[in-house]
């Protein structure tokens, strides 16, 4: 016998015993519901059948061609829905992009093609576009739906700084809201604030914000400002996400990414004129009395 005959029969029963592995693996993931194996697959193959997988299991993806803009490119979306609706109407892609700020940019209607993908380009030259930072691509096909965010650059930047009303009696620092004449110190992640009223019916702070991501808002006002807070509402909903600690008079409010107004309620608020213009108004009360009681005197008296 030729002494290569054995590594031969050898290197024969290797091949088929991996044949045979192979096979019943592949049979096996079926049985699983798994993708069958691909054996003489290369790397970039394998990631284009595990994605093709994926996506025939999220109700609908939303991509784009890049993750960064500038204000003067076009956007290409695309997108792809494996189960569509059978009703015409519902067969509809709504698309919707909010800016920094949070404000609606766009919003469109898009059909399915016959693979079962539909697709838009979106011009980032509007002037609601001008804005640096992240911009959220929203999807919605029935009841499902999903998002997606690029960021802009090269443009405006938005100013995440407080734009709170001022008056002539107080001048407060950038990390301070000026609420009628008191200045009170707050934090805010996830956006910014824009403005800062107080309601005298209700005693109650209204802040607007800019929310741009999920956040929080942090205050710490005396109780000259606001006493016995009980209630704190988000968009016109009563919230149970906040905190606050009585010893130090902070209040923690935290808030969603599309949150507009933020409204505290207390059992005593700041008066609207402030206790600066208060004080201003009693002394000019009393100066008025003073001088009314004057000129009766001067009436009265004889003139010597």
């Amino acid at each position: 016998m030729n002494s290569r005959t054995p590594f031969v029969l050898l290197a024969i029963l290797v091949t088929v015993s991996a044949v045979t592995f192979s096979s019943a693996y592949a049979g096996d993931s079926e049985y699983r519901g798994l993708p069958d194996a691909c054996v003489a697959c290369n790397a970039a193959d394998s990631i284009t059948a595990a994605e093709k997988r994926l996506l025939e299991h999220i109700p609908i993806s939303v991509w784009t061609d890049k993750d960064e803009y500038n204000h003067n490119e076009m956007i290409v979306l695309t997108g792809y829905v494996p189960y569509p609706y059978a009703q015409d109407v519902d067969s509809q892609i709504t698309v919707m992009v909010k800016n920094p700020l949070g404000s609606i940019v766009t919003i469109d209607q898009l059909s399915l093609d016959d693979d079962k993908e539909f697709d838009a380009t979106l011009n980032t030259a509007g002037k609601l576009w001008q804005y640096d930072g992240m911009y959220t691509i929203y999807v919605q096909h029935g009841m499902n739906s999903n998002k997606a965010q690029v960021e802009l650059v090269q443009g405006v930047k938005t100013v995440l700084t407080p734009v709170p009303p001022k008056t002539d009696d107080a001048t407060c620092a950038e990390d301070e809201l000026t609420i009628v004449d008191q200045c009170v110190p707050f934090t805010i992640e996830g956006g910014m604030v824009t403005d800062v009223q107080v309601n005298t019916n209700y005693n109650a702070i209204v802040i607007a914000i800019a929310a741009t991501d999920d956040g929080v808002l942090t205050l710490t006002p005396s109780k000259d400002v606001i006493s016995d807070i009980f209630m704190v509402l988000v968009d016109d909903e009563e919230s149970n996400d906040y905190m606050m600690d009585e010893e130090n008079m902070t209040l923690k409010v935290m808030f969603g990414p599309e949150s507009e107004v933020i409204e505290i309620f207390g059992s005593h608020v700041i008066p609207e004129f402030g206790t600066i213009a208060v004080m201003i108004l009693a002394v000019a009360i009393v100066s008025i009395i003073a001088v009314s009681a004057k000129s009766r005197l001067g009436i009265v008296m004889p003139k010597l």
